[in-house]
């Protein structure tokens, strides 16, 4: 039965399964199975070496997510394992490593597939913690721009304004209604200094631009980034130069909320029985940026998966509030964010699944102490094709399922 092998340094070599068999990983995946990884849901045949995959530490029940060190592609013909219900698929070779426990037993244990007759029920991994992100304070937009202007206003005369600048730290120009206004470089580079002189700092494109605040609480910062990854969408004037920042909303329950954010940011424009919209090139850019365009582009940005857990909470129910069912199932025609969102579920400590129908995605968590049973839920199943066996630095386990259904189980080896 020849067998490929795939290195951590990404070589490949085969050789014939003979009495050196016991060399490979115990048990495998089918082809289809997928793993949550940093990336969302991946099939296992499309899995690379080094790839970051969700593990879960049996012990401690710690999720992190390791890489992958090793794959093992190898050609199966006989029975495989098929354990389902509402919520576990897998189909693994026998000697696949499974992780559960038994109805009164406390700890977990690695099982192989081929001896859960042993007992009649079961309980799978049911709770998880992962490292928490640092709490977000404060967001500066100029953070994540480099094409801007900011406008310091004062209070003092113009000659006592540049006694108190530094050499070096020429304005760009200045306006006599509104104040001093610098380009990026000499923002940064003399950040502390023009806010010494300055009474109010805003940011805008350039001249005839809308100027806005540029640091905004953490908590807020989060929040709008949801309702706009939910609800809004972005739109390049055709009357003027700037960009048009929508966000969508008729639920009149909700609207207050979405005000009240909008103020306290000092960003609102106008408002409607149907949604919320300010122009601002700045934040055209910002947002496009950070979240895409539209819906079929929309994602999380990467700050998300440094936030802590409260605030990742915060933006989930944003989400939620936006596009998902009274059951908590959340639609999307963002490949991307849907894929994303089943790596926030973990994140959160739920169980991800997800299902495609008419190109619209539905994704969903679920926090629940499921289990199975032998006699129900487990039965062989002729097989012929090839298996995938994986290998996983430190922890004994991956996220995995068929079908959008996740579970955590065993792999093959552990570097």
């Amino acid at each position: 039965m020849p067998t490929k092998i795939t290195g951590v340094d990404g070589d490949e070599s085969f050789r014939e399964t003979t009495t050196k068999a016991c060399e490979l990983a115990a048990g495998g995946f089918t082809p289809e199975t997928e793993v949550i990884t940093a990336a969302g849901p991946v099939a296992v045949s499309d899995l690379s070496v080094g790839d970051l995959v969700y593990t879960l530490d049996v012990t401690t029940q710690l999720a992190k997510l390791k890489p992958l060190t090793a794959i093992e592609q190898a050609v199966y013909d006989d029975e495989l394992v098929a354990l389902e219900t509402r919520y576990c698929d897998l189909h693994v070779h026998p000697d696949h490593r499974l992780i559960c426990r038994t109805k009164g037993q406390d700890d977990l244990e690695i099982r192989a597939a081929r001896n859960l007759d042993a007992f009649e029920q079961y309980k799978l991994p049911n709770e998880w913690r992962t490292v928490p992100g640092e709490q977000l304070e404060e967001v500066d937009i100029t953070d994540y721009l480099d094409d801007y202007e900011m406008c310091a206003a004062t209070d003092v005369h113009g000659n006592t304004v540049r006694r108190k600048l530094p050499d070096g730290c020429e304005p760009t120009r200045r306006q006599s209604h509104f104040g001093y206004f610098f380009d990026p470089e000499t923002f940064e580079r003399y950040r502390s200094e023009i806010k010494a002189i300055a009474t109010e700092l805003t940011i805008h494109a350039g001249p005839n631009s809308w100027r806005r605040p540029y640091r905004f609480d953490g908590d807020d910062f989060v929040e709008f980034l949801g309702w706009f990854v939910t609800e809004g969408s972005v739109t390049d004037s055709t009357t003027s130069d700037t960009i048009r920042i929508k966000i969508a909303q008729q639920d009149p329950d909700r609207r207050p909320v979405i005000r009240a954010l909008l103020e306290r940011m000092g960003i609102l424009g106008t408002a409607n029985d149907q949604g919320f919209e300010f122009s601002s090139k700045i934040f055209g850019r910002l947002v496009r940026l950070l979240c895409g365009t539209g819906s079929h582009d929309k994602r999380l940005p990467p700050l998300v998966w440094r936030l802590a857990p409260g605030q990742q909470r915060l933006l989930y129910e944003t989400l939620l509030a936006g596009d998902a069912d009274d059951e908590g199932r959340y639609y999307t025609t963002s490949d991307q964010l849907a894929a994303q969102l089943c790596r926030l579920h973990v994140e959160l400590g739920l169980k991800p699944r997800w299902s495609v129908q008419r190109d619209t995605w539905r994704v969903y968590g679920k926090d629940m102490n499921n289990g199975f049973r032998s006699s129900r839920n487990v039965q062989y199943t002729p097989y012929q094709g090839d298996l995938y066996r994986l290998t996983v630095a430190d922890y004994p386990s991956v996220l995995a399922g068929r079908n959008g259904v996740f579970q955590w189980t065993g792999v093959s080896g552990v570097a």
